[in-house]
């Protein structure tokens, strides 16, 4: 609901902040090449907007460091300073003394153009370092704090979203539909337009989107009914030919917040999660507790694998795998393999 304008961006930070047990959180943009920072979003902090910004762009070397990385790079403060630094640090005298704070998990959300996209939690001396869990966590969720700051500005009262294509950008890395109250397609960009050509995923019939696979298509109507009433939801497509499915999210939009009408009611963001499947296993093992063998399995089975055909690849019974399997179930709070392959989305998204 904050995504589509009718909630303060805090409240986005804030649902954020809580679910890390933070004690604090900025989201702001800046632009790589002048140092400005713009559109910042706050919460628990003391200094004012300015004066924050100020430390940041004269001597926060988190800054420079991310700078120089990729969007989705992940920062905290212990890939580059130890606490006895930190303790001669500038910056971190003056964070502790006025907003006590002193550790913190950040990303560079995304690009586009010049301008980055900061989000970060901040928390307390007393809480210590964000444990490998947290730091995974934050991974995985910043991807739609992007997603739900970028709906959020075009729906902030003064835009203008009469321009459908102005919803589905084609840099960025997802296929974008949007759609309409009736769920008509709208607009999509060139990722959207390539996937719906293929005719392997998704189709129109009368007039309204479905997902090509039938036995799909009740989850993917409820999922769009949530977003139709503001709230964010998930699904997963069939991609046809017995290749894992991909991963649809739709985002709400809200038209009555715009300056002018716009016939884009949901966006819905549809990405194949095993491009960026290295390394799942260990992810597992550090996010749900599971054993090497545990996750050896998982990841076989995240990326289509039969348990048959997985026990036969890591040279395993299929009882075994079985008995591994009902433990990853256990420990990631799933009952089924769909259920489990709909969990992990998050980690394989990264």
């Amino acid at each position: 609901m904050a995504a589509g304008g009718e909630l303060p961006f805090t409240r986005v930070l804030d649902t954020v902040i809580s679910a890390f047990d933070g004690a604090g959180g900025v989201v702001f943009e800046l632009n790589r090449k002048n140092g400005a920072i713009s559109n910042w979003c706050g919460n628990g902090l003391e200094a004012g907007e300015d004066e924050y910004i100020g430390h940041i762009n004269a001597i926060n070397p988190r800054m420079h460091y991310s700078m120089r990385h990729a969007p989705g790079h992940l920062c905290y403060e212990g890939k580059f300073i130890d606490d006895r630094s930190m303790d001669r640090h500038e910056f971190y005298s003056w964070l502790s003394d006025v907003e006590q704070f002193r550790y913190f998990i950040g990303s560079r959300v995304y690009d586009d153009g010049d301008v980055s996209l900061f989000s970060s939690v901040e928390f307390v001396q007393k809480q210590g370092h964000a444990e490998t869990e947290k730091i995974e966590a934050f991974r995985r969720i910043a991807p739609s704090i992007g997603n739900a700051w970028r709906i959020a500005k075009r729906s902030a009262n003064g835009s203008d979203g009469t321009e459908p294509y102005s919803w589905t950008p084609d840099h960025l890395p997802w296929s974008i539909f949007a759609v309409d109250l009736n769920t008509s397609i709208v607009q999509m960009n060139n990722s959207a337009r390539q996937l719906f050509d293929a005719g392997k995923v998704l189709c129109v019939e009368d007039g309204t989107l479905h997902p090509k696979d039938r036995q799909a298509r009740v989850r993917f109507e409820q999922a769009m009914i949530q977003a139709m009433r503001g709230v964010t939801s998930e699904t997963l497509l069939s991609s046809g030919n017995g290749a894992p499915p991909l991963v649809a999210q739709f985002l709400p939009v809200n038209p009555s917040r715009l300056a002018h009408p716009s016939p884009v009611s949901v966006l819905m963001y549809v990405w194949d999660p095993l491009e960026n499947a290295g390394g799942l296993g260990g992810a597992l093992e550090r996010l749900y507790g599971l054993t090497a063998a545990e996750a050896q399995l998982a990841e076989q089975l995240a990326t289509g694998a039969e348990l048959s055909s997985a026990a036969a690849s890591l040279g395993i019974s299929r009882n075994t795998a079985r008995n591994h399997l009902q433990q990853v179930f256990a420990k990631t709070g799933t009952h089924r393999q769909g259920e489990f392959l709909t969990r992990i989305m998050g980690v394989l998204r990264d």
